[in-house]
């Protein structure tokens, strides 16, 4: 398990007003399942897995530890951390652009994901992504991760809910 320290530098956003959007989805499955699959490499990798992406992820649950999904096996969110967790609850992490976009993906923007049980027993799921700077090329990545993350929520949602790919 490799941790190093969380980097302050990385990060372009400061203070109490930063660039953020949220998306929510339910989830029929346990808070513990639906925790699993961004807690767990080998759940991430199994719910998420398609025939054509060689999709592999290394995550260490602790602070500062690896949380990186590797869409070719090899580039994605490369030297990403875990900057806090509450076991069944929430994570959240540092997070990077694609390699399409060099200026946002030199510095980190955060995403906390939190847990939290419905009435029927499933998982109401809220994603913040937060952190996105002022400079021009922001926009770019907020706009292309504000679409990427409701791919992501649905490809969970078909996993953990049975509908497969």
């Amino acid at each position: 398990m490799k941790r190093t320290a969380i980097d302050p530098d990385l990060f372009d956003a400061r203070g109490p007003q930063v660039r953020s959007f949220v998306k929510t989805t339910t989830i029929d499955a346990p808070p513990e399942k639906v925790y699993e699959i961004w807690t767990d490499a080998a759940a991430f990798v199994a719910a998420y897995a398609s025939p054509n992406v060689d999709l592999r992820a290394e995550i260490d649950l602790a602070i500062g530890g690896r949380y990186e999904w590797l869409w070719d096996g090899v580039t994605g969110s490369n030297g990403c951390q875990i900057l806090s967790y509450i076991p069944n609850r929430m994570i959240s992490f540092s997070w990077n652009a694609p390699p399409s976009q060099p200026e946002s993906r030199a510095k980190r923007t955060w995403v906390v994901v939190e847990f939290e049980r419905s009435r029927e027993g499933g998982t109401h799921l809220t994603l913040t992504h937060l952190g996105f700077g002022t400079a021009p090329h922001w926009q770019e990545t907020f706009e292309y991760f504000s679409a990427a993350w409701l791919h992501v929520l649905e490809q969970f949602k078909r996993a953990l809910e049975g509908g497969g790919e």
